[in-house]
């Protein structure tokens, strides 16, 4: 339920954009196109079968008002996906009723006039819904797959611009304890009080113990993007994670120059490792 109520809100910014809506339009009258020409549903040939590029020209003049004017007209930028549902409504309601005035049956009781209408909305409705939730659909991907690129590039833009600065670590009497590279950083590991660092020194990991907290080591390195807390007790430098494996309550990964070392991804940290592995190289999977 709670996922459902945050798909509804879920802001759809890629109609914001003019070229958007065209195609959005575009792709309706092209499937409509085709699916009463070639499916002649609803017994369309038998009552409206002179009306084919009529009815085509007349819904898709509409969705241009509907897209452009009426949405300047309201100062509608942007959608969720409830409000693009009752916009949509919205527009088969008045395609439906010019529809109906222009193409209906001249009815003089009013129980008739309103039936047909009501039967032209449904009509509308279900020619209209398989286009505009494919059009839907398929942009969502292609937005959040752009969105997802786009940090990937941020991510590995901000590793290498920054793995040569210098990351220094002061000890107690405010001296610096160490200062290495952050592109040198393997992994820290919590010891109590302590920190262990395993970090690169030409071809091979070394370890330093110095004295301090996760926590505060964690604030410490923010701007490097490629370094992540993965546990209460670990930080990893994703580009040298090596592998990693599914376990029931998180994964275990295997980074590079430590193979015999097994590091978990608890619970708690599962989620932000997730979306971490979406925005990088996917690396070797090990079930």
């Amino acid at each position: 339920m709670n996922n459902f109520k945050k798909i509804i809100k879920r802001e759809v910014s890629f109609l914001s954009s003019a070229k958007n809506r065209f195609l959005l339009i575009g792709f309706v009258a092209i499937y409509a196109i085709l699916f009463i020409t070639l499916y002649e549903p609803f017994n369309i040939n038998q009552w409206g079968g002179n009306y084919y590029w009529q009815f085509i020209m007349v819904g898709t003049a509409i969705l241009f008002v509907t897209q452009f004017a009426l949405r300047s007209l309201f100062r509608i930028k942007n959608f969720t996906y409830l409000s693009l549902f009752l916009w949509y409504l919205l527009e088969v309601t008045i395609m439906a009723y010019f529809f109906y005035l222009l193409f209906g049956d001249e009815l003089s009781a009013y129980s008739e006039q309103f039936k047909e209408y009501l039967l032209t909305f449904r009509y509308t409705a279900l020619i209209l819904i398989v286009p505009y939730t494919v059009f839907v659909w398929y942009m969502e991907h292609k937005y959040r797959y752009s969105k997802l690129k786009a940090e990937k590039a941020e991510i590995i833009e901000a590793g290498t611009k920054d793995k040569n600065k210098l990351l220094t670590i002061t000890g107690e009497n405010g001296k610096v304890a160490l200062a290495i590279k952050y592109g040198q950083l393997v992994y820290v590991k919590s010891a109590g009080n302590y920190l262990e660092l395993f970090y690169m020194k030409g071809e091979t990991i070394v370890k330093e113990l110095i004295r301090g907290s996760i926590k505060e080591f964690e604030v410490n390195i923010q701007d490097y993007k490629p370094l992540l807390r993965i546990h209460r007790s670990y930080i990893v430098n994703f580009n040298y994670l090596h592998s990693f494996k599914r376990t029931k309550k998180g994964y275990i990964l295997i980074m590079q120059h430590v193979p015999d070392v097994e590091l978990s991804v608890s619970s708690s940290y599962k989620d932000i490792f997730e979306e971490r592995l979406k925005k990088v190289s996917s690396p070797l999977v090990t079930t």
